[in-house]
């Protein structure tokens, strides 16, 4: 279910409602543009932790763990750093890396087994997935549109944590005809989901758009790494890793700001927001929403924080909306 603009919000005078694909029949109409970042969803990925006073229902939307084909075991551990996210941000230790490895139980059986339940929430989810092969993206895209409990998809096309996670992410033609095979087999929105270490941003998001993107998600972690001198051993199981957190922020801006002058789609800004103003930074740099990810590995009530700020920031500014604000 997509839910509409709460009636407590337009008691306040506030209009923060957005539409996620307005070229889409189906449309992606979100009460806020505040979202959850793919992998960040509780504590697994799929809900774990989320509490009945966290009401999903108050934000945009949700994007619960990538699904892959066949289920995946992920990386060795350790799997993050630093491994207490709350220590290092009280002590501004803010060099946050993950190399996680898509852990999941597989399309088939999330299908299955866990989507149906997302329903019992009164929220919008978008799913995630990822393949390294054009007909794996198709064929995942024929399964997901008989599934239920979700109004979109966001194509995961820019992993850094697995062997073949770059392979879309940093080819023009190869992320059109990804786009294009998710395409042909559903009629759902669709968000791509790009890398931030490419030469052309902007090429890669316009064949995006042209392959059927409804909208752009940007961007997915950025490659790093991080070697303890004491051990002399790298921090992460897997050597490198992916970099989040205040760190990716300045460059997901970067980035943002280049596609929306260039692609003329909805653009969901991704990266470092820990406070309402960082959001209001993605919408002036020409988003129309943003997803929430490292500061919910932080606390997991950081979205809902960080929509009353975003509030706040309104107030303050004088706005009733968020329409047309970019630089």
């Amino acid at each position: 279910m997509v839910r509409e603009t709460s009636s407590t919000e337009s008691a306040q005078g506030l209009d923060l409602s957005v539409d996620l694909a307005p070229n889409n029949p189906h449309h992606l109409r979100l009460v806020n543009p505040v979202m959850i970042a793919s992998g960040t969803f509780g504590y697994d990925g799929y809900g774990r932790g989320i509490t009945e006073d966290m009401d999903l229902g108050e934000l945009g939307a949700v994007v619960p763990k990538t699904f892959t084909p066949s289920p995946r075991e992920g990386n060795p551990e350790p799997r993050w750093y630093p491994t207490s996210y709350r220590e290092a941000w009280d002590t501004g230790d803010i060099l946050f890396l993950n190399a996680i490895g898509l852990t999941n139980p597989g399309i088939e059986a999330g299908l299955k087994d866990v989507t149906p339940g997302w329903d019992r929430w009164n929220a919008t989810y978008i799913l995630s997935f990822a393949s390294d092969s054009v007909e794996q993206f198709g064929e995942m895209a024929s399964m997901a549109d008989k599934g239920t409990g979700y109004q979109a998809i966001e194509l995961n096309l820019s992993c850094p944590n697995v062997a073949d996670g770059s392979l879309f992410g940093h080819s023009a033609s190869l992320t059109a005809q990804a786009v294009a095979a998710v395409r042909a087999n559903t009629d759902r929105p669709i968000l791509a989901k790009l890398a931030p270490n490419v030469p052309n941003i902007v090429e890669i998001a316009r064949a995006a758009v042209d392959g059927g993107a409804d909208a752009i998600s940007l961007c997915n972690t950025m490659p790093a790494m991080h070697i303890d001198t004491q051990t002399c051993q790298t921090v992460l199981g897997n050597i490198t890793g992916g970099l989040s957190g205040p760190g990716l922020r300045p460059i997901s801006l970067a980035l943002v700001y280049q596609v929306s002058k260039a692609v003329d789609v909805p653009i969901v800004g991704i990266g470092g927001i820990f406070s309402g103003e960082h959001a209001a930074e993605y919408i002036l740099a020409g988003a129309s929403a943003v997803q929430i990810g490292s500061a919910n590995l932080v606390g997991l009530n950081a979205p809902w924080r960080i929509l009353a700020e975003l509030k706040d920031w309104m107030r303050q500014s004088g706005l009733s909306n968020l329409q047309g604000l970019s630089i």
